[in-house]
Formats: C-alpha cells, structure tokens, sequence
C-alpha cells in the first residue's frame, strides 16, 4: 500500500508517455476572461451581499476607517487598537470607507476580492486540465455549505484583511502549478502583509512542496535569491508585526493571554475539544475524496500523451501533495488538543489554511476525477450535461438567495445587521444629539454595530477584540466588567457570549453607575426591560438610554 501511494506521486514512465490512447475531452475556451466572469458571477451570487457588516466586517472595516481618520470615534477603545498585521488592509480601505460608506465599500471591495479569486481559481483549474463547466461544478461544490471543513474557516466572504490574503494564495497557487516560482513568492509575500498566518503557513506549505518535487524542478541558486528577496519585499507589512509581537514582553497575567485567546474568545477556530461531537465527519469525508480522486488520476495517467497532458498529471499530482502538507499542521492541532492546556501552540491557528484547502482542492480534485472517467467522447458528453444540471441548480438556488439579500441590502441595515426599527430610532438620536466625545456603555455582545451606527465611543466589544497581548488582557478586563463580574459566575468554566448578555443585563443601579464612572461614561444603553434607577435621556418601545 505504501509503494503505491508513492508511486502515484511520481511521472508518468517514457514508455507510458508513448502509449497511445484515443481520447475525446472537453477543451478549455480561449477565452479565459469569459471563465473569469462566470465564476466571479457564481461566487458573486452566493456572497457578494451576504452578511454585509454582520461578520468579521463589523471588526476590520471600523478599524480601517478609524485608521485612516482618527477623529471619527477617538475616544473608543475598540477601533483605536494598533493595526498590528492589518496595517496594508486599512491603509489601502480606510480612507475609502470614509469617504463612501461601509456599504459601498464592503460591495466593492468584496467584488474586486472576487474577482481576484475567480482569476486565480480559473488559472488553476485550466492548469488541471479542467474546462469550464468542471471548474463550474467545483466551485459550486466547495461553495455549498461551510466552506472549511471544520475550524469554520473561509476564502470567500466578507471583505477582511484575510480575504485579501487568500486572494493571494489561490494566484499563487495558480503559478505554483505552472513553476513560475517568481510570481509564486511575490503573491505569497502579499499574502503574508495582508494576514501573516494565512501567507506564513502558504508559504511554508509551498516551500515543503519545491523541496519534495525538487527532481521535477528545482529553480536555481540565482532565482532561488530572486524568489526570497522578492518575497521579503511584499511580505513586509506582515513579517515587522510577527517580529514586533514576538519580540514584545508578555504582561503579568494569572489567566495566561493565550488561555484567553484560545479558550475564552476563539475556540470555535482554535480548539476541537470543543467543536460538535461528530465534526469529524466532514474533515474525513473530504479527505476520502481528496485520496480517492488523486487514485482515479493516477490510475488514468497512461493517458496522458501529449505534452500539455503530462503537465496536467504533473499539476494535479502537485495540488494533491501540497493538500496533503497543508493538513500537517491541522494534525498536529488534532494531537497537541488535549495536552496544550494552555493554548500555548494552538493560538497560532494550526487549523486555519488545511482547513479550506482540503475542501477546495478535494473538489478540484474531483472534477479531475470525472474528466479522466468519462474518456470517451459520448462519456464526456454525458458528463456535461450531468455538470450542466448541477451548476444549473445551483445558479436558481443562487439567484434566489441573491435576490433576498439585495431586498435587504435595499433597506440597509436591517436585521441582518441586527438593526430593526426601534434600533435605528435610538443610533439616530444618539448621532443626533449628544456630544462626538461622550462615552456609552454599551452590551458587550449585542449592538455589536453600536459604534459604526452612532459614531459614538463605547467601552468594548466582543466581536472587536485586541491583537496585542496587553489588549487581550485589557478586553477581558472590560468583559468582566460589563457582565457584573461574569454574573458571578467562573469564567474559566463557562465564558460564552450568553454569560456575558445576562451579566449586563443583571446589572443594578450601583454597578452601573460604577461603569460609568470607571470608564468617564456619560450614558447606558440597554433593553427596556433593564430598569435602573438613573435619569433616562431618550426612550422608546423596546430601547433605553439612561444617563448620568
């Protein structure tokens, strides 16, 4: 078993390059630019107005906009937090935000990330040897359901620093594959500027890669030089930050920063002793398809002929080694889980890149699959019209989910926002009547668009969490204060986003007023259900706004 899997990583033999077979297949238009703009539209059906402001965004484009005008909110200290790795994203989206509104600017800078990815998932799939209604069916397939297979981590979606980043690793995945090593490096350098976890771990994955392929090709010293130098100059937004994090002491703690980290706040991501009982499932699920589709193409590859072929194989293959080392870590995460009590090694997000590569490329893999079974010329007729149905289906299914989202998108923000009518009557008396610099206290989770609504300072969120080991410590300081002490509860056991609700709405009168006291507050919002005993400056049906 073992020869096996190792001969499947290896060329086809002279003599079975000679081998002659007639084959009939489906050829990739020349047009790339028309398989461009028909995956860009599928993803843009599936994503582009989704969840605007209602994910990652409601943390990275404040930021960004804070960045880039620092009197919008200065006295929050949420959005005032050093920009740590996100320093290219705010600096090229910060002033943008400011001038043409989060909407716009989440629906631009989405289509544009988009587009980025269509691109550089067309390049890879005409490299397989894929025509369009496979890649098509491939990108429908990794798009149906949670895009990670497990960690809940994700390529398309909300316009984010890391969006940006994987944009950059699938085009570089693209000219991996084509051994244009140089462009390869300066697409991961970007990638590690924009988000230095999701670059870093491409760029190892990629490294491993050339190193285990080295007999195929193995670029020279003097393009080897250029390969690095070029990597270091578009990885430097991304490699000062590590040095600095790195490099910065670690404050007095007696909850360790990365206890907070992983266990507190991330373990949705970080930790699978606390994932569902059966997240194991779709993990291996795909890996079986990832293995069994990279067996069909190994089996098929006397096919293969012509020169243009072999470099197929030879890419195929290469996506299915590099899969298999994007998942090293991902087991590692798996061992380490139940003695890392600490969260010293998982906080570096071991799970992060494997846990979309092994979706995506299993569904590229696949599409391989199919196109090397159905060899014959009424086979791959067959197998379009099979494709065709598919992807037809998924495109009614994506109209329909779009046409939904641009109803709501219309009457933005709503309750996808977490906005409805009584909200937005009380965000607009606030902007409306009290003072640029006045401080809110606010619920720790919910109006989590407290500050892009008001533009008003308040004193933590939970979505918004510091990057910095002394800004972890500080939001877990403000959390405990916002909930009455974690409602008297052992955080250690029990923090979740629920504890943290019913802390802040138990509060009494005493503990608000030391709130606003601690923190300069001039007001508290909450639910009209929440009656404390302070002057209220404006009410309404479901909202209150006391003041001191």
């Amino acid at each position: 078993m073992k020869f096996v899997f190792f001969e499947m990583l290896k060329l086809p033999s002279i003599s079975q390059k000679r081998f002659l077979h007639q084959k009939w297949a489906l050829k990739s238009t020349d047009w790339p630019v028309l398989e461009i703009i028909a995956v860009l539209g599928l993803l843009c059906l599936t994503n582009l107005l989704s969840d605007i402001m209602a994910r990652n965004d409601i943390d990275a484009l404040p930021l960004a906009r804070q960045f880039a005008d620092p009197h919008w909110v200065p006295k929050d200290w949420s959005v005032n937090q050093p920009p740590v790795y996100r320093i290219l994203f705010q600096s090229l989206f910060g002033s943008f935000i400011a001038h043409w509104g989060f909407l716009a600017s989440s629906l631009i800078g989405r289509f544009f990330c988009y587009a980025l990815i269509a691109w550089g998932l067309v390049l890879i799939g005409r490299k397989l040897g894929l025509n369009l209604l496979l890649q098509m069916l491939a990108v429908a397939m990794f798009l149906r359901g949670h895009q990670g297979v497990a960690a809940g981590e994700r390529i398309v979606g909300v316009l984010e620093t890391k969006i940006f980043a994987y944009a950059m690793v699938i085009l570089a995945i693209a000219f991996m594959l084509r051994k244009r090593y140089r462009l390869m490096a300066f697409l991961l350098g970007l990638a590690t500027s924009f988000h230095v976890l999701v670059g870093g771990y491409t760029t190892l994955f990629a490294t491993v890669l050339i190193v285990l392929r080295r007999k195929i090709y193995f670029p020279s010293a003097r393009e080897l030089g250029f390969m690095i130098l070029l990597y270091l100059i578009s990885g430097v937004f991304g490699l000062k930050p590590v040095i600095e994090q790195l490099s910065s002491p670690t404050p007095a703690s007696p909850i360790p920063i990365s206890y907070i980290y992983v266990f507190l706040r991330m373990p949705h991501h970080l930790n699978p002793l606390s994932w569902p009982a059966n997240w194991w499932i779709t993990p291996t699920f795909y890996l079986v398809l990832l293995v069994s589709s990279a067996v069909v193409v190994w089996l098929n590859r006397r096919t293969q002929t012509l020169p243009e072929q072999l470099e197929e194989y030879q890419a195929q293959i290469g996506l299915f080694q590099f899969t298999l080392i994007s998942l090293i870590p991902y087991v590692l995460g798996l061992v380490i889980a139940p003695f890392d009590s600490q969260g010293t090694l998982l906080q570096y997000y071991l799970f992060r890149v494997g846990d979309v590569m092994l979706h995506l490329n299993a569904c590229l893999l696949f599409a391989c699959a199919l196109n090397s079974i159905f060899a014959s010329r009424k086979q791959q007729k067959l197998l379009a019209l099979l494709c065709t149905i598919v992807v037809s289906i998924s495109i009614v299914k994506g109209f329909h989910h779009f046409k939904t989202e641009f109803q709501s998108t219309l009457n933005f923000p709503d309750k996808t926002q977490e906005v409805d009518p009584q909200w937005k009557d009380m965000a607009n008396w606030v902007r409306q009547n009290t003072p640029k610099n006045d401080i809110f206290v606010s619920p720790p989770v919910e109006f989590a668009n407290f500050i892009w609504l008001t533009e008003r300072p308040t004193i933590a969120k939970h979505k918004l969490m510091a990057q910095t080991k002394a800004g972890t410590l500080e939001w877990f300081s403000r959390m405990r204060d916002l909930s009455g002490n974690f409602n008297g509860v052992d955080p250690l056991t029990h923090f979740s986003e629920k504890l943290l609700t019913e802390g802040y709405n138990n509060l009494t009168t005493d503990q608000a007023k030391a709130l606003m006291v601690k923190y300069d507050a001039k007001y508290f919002v909450t639910r009209i259900q929440h009656q404390l005993d302070l002057p209220i400056a404006y009410r309404n049906q479901s909202y209150v706004l006391y003041t001191k």
